[in-house]
């Protein structure tokens, strides 16, 4: 659940600070940016994130559940505890946005995942240090 609440390797100093992954390996398998195939993902990438919102008092209440007497590190410590991990989720929601701005906000989500810089550094690294294979 790390990522998912904020965590990353190396934490503040982490290369990965996109909000998901989206290589350009990805896009090309979705026949490139232009295609209906990648449109109809980012319909519905943004329908997704709109069910979410709509959905989020439930999503929330299931974090907060957790979290109780959890050990997880993403729970834990000064940086994740005491609700810290619960109020940076609730934040990616974007439950601060009027709806109305809300697929715009989503779509540049996608814009800024695709080949992100962060993302591609930690992929080289993780090849570097672990023989992941990128």
């Amino acid at each position: 659940f790390g990522f998912a609440m904020g965590m990353a390797p190396g934490h503040e100093f982490s290369f990965e600070r996109s909000h998901f992954k989206l290589t350009k390996e990805y896009v090309e398998l979705l026949n490139g940016w232009n295609s209906p195939l990648f449109q109809e993902f980012r319909k519905l990438f943004v329908t997704g994130f709109l069910q979410a919102r709509k959905n989020s008092l439930i999503a929330l209440g299931m974090v907060e559940i957790m979290m109780y007497e959890s050990n997880y590190p993403c729970f834990t410590g000064t940086r994740y505890g005491n609700g810290v991990s619960l109020k940076r989720f609730e934040n990616r929601l974007m439950l601060h946005i009027p709806d109305d701005q809300v697929q715009r906000r989503a779509e540049k989500l996608i814009d800024q995942a695709y080949n992100h810089g962060g993302t591609n550094l930690y992929d080289k690294f993780q090849n570097w240090s672990n023989g992941y294979a990128i």
